[in-house]
């Protein structure tokens, strides 16, 4: 039977453990290879953890970003905190200015100057957004923290602080 058509790459295999004619007997009779000398890859090796941890060894979104010590982990913390306070002047902006786009009473029909800006803007707030989500998604407890604590505390900043249409006015806890 011709297998040329398969494109799968076995280099890192350990063929040694499966004999030719264990291999040719499984495939003709339908039952199951012993496939325990095949190297088989964990994603959960290689420095990602797929459970919340509290390590400070962690790359963070670029291999350049490296926590090994308190001290890098406590600035890398400030950083995802302080990307979550720009994600939400980002938002708080494109807000603002859509507040003062309605107040002109401009048409909603057409590409403007300002609609440009917004889209900007928006692909800005979708960055950072996707960048704190895969901060998260490194399961460490401290990156995590910072990222909810970060964005807790830009949002009562920016909606308790800097209301765009009195979004504070109901809610008490901002008085």
């Amino acid at each position: 039977m011709d297998h040329s058509h398969h494109h799968h790459d076995h280099s890192g295999h350990d063929h040694a453990a499966m004999d030719s004619t264990t291999a040719s007997s499984a495939s003709t009779t339908g039952m199951p290879m012993d496939m325990s000398g095949h190297a088989h890859h964990n994603h959960g090796e290689g420095g990602h953890s797929m459970a919340f941890h509290g390590g400070l060894n962690q790359v963070v979104l670029f291999q350049f970003w490296e926590t090994a010590t308190p001290l890098s982990m406590i600035l890398s913390c400030i950083v995802v905190v302080l990307l979550c306070f720009v994600m939400e002047a980002t938002r708080w902006s494109r807000l603002k200015r859509e507040e003062a786009n309605k107040a002109k009473g401009t048409s909603n029909s057409k590409v403007t100057s300002h609609r440009l800006i917004d889209a900007c803007l928006h692909a800005v707030q979708l960055t950072i957004s996707y960048m704190l989500m895969l901060v998260f998604m490194t399961y460490n407890a401290w990156l995590c923290v910072a990222t909810v604590v970060g964005e807790v505390l830009a949002r009562l900043l920016f909606t308790c602080f800097l209301p765009v249409e009195d979004e504070c006015a109901a809610d008490t806890a901002c008085h």
